[in-house]
């Protein structure tokens, strides 16, 4: 297993160049995001992504708003999946990198959205969670 988190590792630090940014331009972060999910599904922390998902802020949300389709939203194991990566991305804010994606809009707007629409009790309550620790994190000063 160690040996696999390892050349994980390693593969990663190959594919994702230190910028963050692939080959091709990726403004919503949607293959760093992806990567980070799967990583994180696969139980793998891999330093780089744990290292740069604070910088993300709103594009997290944007990213994953892009990734999933209507019916995996509302899937609470999915859901579930993603609200670590969200709280990450705030954790602090103030390493995101871009302005605008300091201020939780898209992120608050997805989370309400998802509360509304999961039946999970204990996922709603994840959810209402990452919602309070989202706006207490971003709150003025």
């Amino acid at each position: 297993m160690r040996v696999f988190l390892v050349l994980s590792s390693v593969l990663l630090a190959v594919v994702i160049p230190p910028s963050g940014q692939l080959d091709r331009p990726d403004p919503y972060s949607i293959d760093f995001v992806h990567k980070a999910l799967s990583l994180h599904s696969q139980g793998a922390y891999v330093s780089f992504v744990e290292k740069n998902i604070p910088t993300h802020g709103d594009q997290t949300s944007i990213a994953l708003l892009k990734t999933f389709a209507n019916d995996e939203l509302s899937n609470a194991r999915i859901v579930r999946s993603f609200l670590p990566p969200i709280r990450q991305s705030f954790s602090q804010p103030e390493s995101i990198s871009i302005d605008i994606d300091k201020k939780p809009r898209v992120t608050l707007f997805l989370l309400k959205y998802l509360q509304r629409n999961i039946s999970d009790t204990q996922t709603q309550r994840d959810i209402e969670e990452t919602i309070k620790f989202v706006e207490e994190k971003t709150a003025p000063n």
